[in-house]
């Protein structure tokens, strides 16, 4: 091995040094990718436009108490126009000038009883909107958990290559050592052949890891709804512990998550609101009463008034109707109570995700603690290893393997300390106070 490791190294990662160095100042926060998202992904604009369409429903609904006005015209011509005949050859001239008449009017229709179909129909409406609300409110909590992990994929990345960076310096200090020594006759050549593999190793993992922030920042972009090659930097100082009550028991979250996931409210909005359509399709086969209003313009020749005014009642009973009514009334009846059996399915669905999140969490803080311990215990192994080797009292076997136990034992660490912060967001998220 020709070139110097120190040397190559610096030139090959210096670019990257000036760019965390320029974007270091400008880390974007955790509560700052969540406003992003909220206001430009596309899964919230869907969802947002949802409820707005539910809330045109409601409006909707809430019309049909209103009266309805119409208005009506029409020309008519005909090929000759008829007369009165009153017997005996008595008969009038045409009624209509020139063979064609107009006519023009205008209808009133109020509406006084309607079997429940308009009550009903507005709270079908107003169940409907809240089930909308629900689904929103589930979709943001999805898109903020979704921001978090991909946050923490570019921390954890980041931090790989921190690693990989620390590993390919540590053992390009003792290739460059081996080295010396070899030529110095101190060591045997196996030594300084058997560190310049573990370097090139090394340098390996450290161009994957590499790779891997560059997908984990992409990534990130286009979660964001940002273009892929925007240049990233994320503020690794975050604060999640307040959102689940450190204290509180597995009991007390699943009891708080029955009580605040949107799901569930989704689902029981969505089974009331199958229940009044149920009511609104029987209403149909009752009474329909109305008050009615009209005014009439006929042109003719005969008639002592052309204008005609109306008022009255109508009533209209649509008394068989083949059974129509009553069976879409039981269908969406069926409906709700397939809703209903959903929503229980999904509440156990909570409890176990809960439960899972809530284990997830106690082990990776378990796994913290074991793996902080290790870091300083691979450290001192790796500088006494080290020391011993440059006493000779130590193979060059003994060295690379606790320069691999210390690149180990930061990963590990670092797997750890993210694996924390992804346990509380989702078990948050569990819980549905993310």
């Amino acid at each position: 091995m020709d070139t110097e490791p120190d040397m190559k190294l610096s030139s090959r990662y210096f670019p990257m040094l000036l760019l965390s160095l320029s974007t270091a100042g400008f880390a974007e926060t955790l509560d700052e990718a969540w406003a992003t998202a909220l206001s430009s992904h596309r899964q919230i604009a869907a969802a947002t436009a949802m409820r707005e369409s539910a809330s045109y429903d409601l409006e909707q609904a809430k019309s049909a108490r209103l009266p309805q006005l119409g208005l009506s015209s029409a020309y008519t011509q005909l090929d000759t126009a008829p007369g009165f005949s009153f017997g005996n050859g008595v008969t009038t001239g045409p009624i209509f000038d020139n063979d064609n008449f107009l006519t023009a009017g205008a209808q009133i229709n109020l509406p006084i009883y309607t079997g429940g179909a308009i009550n009903s129909g507005i709270e079908a409406a107003e169940f409907g909107s809240k089930a909308a609300d629900g689904q929103l409110a589930t979709v943001i909590q999805d898109i903020r958990l979704g921001v978090a992990e991909h946050y923490m994929s570019v921390l954890r990345a980041e931090s790989a290559v921190t690693v990989a960076k620390s590993y390919v310096a540590s053992l390009a200090s003792h290739t460059e050592d081996t080295k010396n020594r070899f030529e110095f006759g101190d060591v045997p050549k196996n030594d300084y052949l058997a560190a310049s593999v573990t370097l090139a190793n090394a340098e390996q993992r450290l161009l994957q890891a590499q790779n891997g922030l560059d997908y984990a920042q992409a990534a990130y972009n286009r979660f964001l709804g940002r273009p892929l090659p925007t240049v990233v930097s994320v503020d690794p100082t975050i604060s999640i512990d307040d959102l689940v009550p450190r204290n509180a028991g597995l009991e007390e979250l699943t009891s708080m998550a029955r009580q605040t996931r949107q799901e569930l409210a989704a689902l029981d909005s969505r089974a009331q609101a199958l229940e009044r359509q149920a009511d609104k399709a029987r209403a149909g086969s009752r009474p329909q009463l109305a008050l009615t209003g009209g005014y009439t313009y006929l042109e003719n020749q005969f008639l002592t008034d052309d204008q005609y005014w109306m008022a009255g009642v109508s009533l209209q009973w649509n008394i068989f109707d083949g059974g129509q009514a009553r069976k879409q009334s039981a269908s969406l009846a069926q409906k709700a109570i397939a809703v209903g059996h959903n929503r229980a399915e999904f509440e156990s669905m909570i409890a176990l995700q809960v439960r899972k999140a809530w284990n997830d969490r106690l082990e990776a803080e378990s796994r913290l603690v074991v793996a902080a311990s290790t870091v300083n215990q691979a450290d001192e192994n790796l500088r006494v290893v080290r020391a011993r080797y440059d006493a000779g009292s130590s193979t060059n076997v003994e060295v690379l393997d606790a320069e691999a136990l210390r690149e180990q034992s930061l990963s590990n660490h670092d797997d750890a300390r993210f694996e924390v912060a992804l346990a509380k967001l989702r078990l948050a998220r569990a819980v549905g106070v993310l």
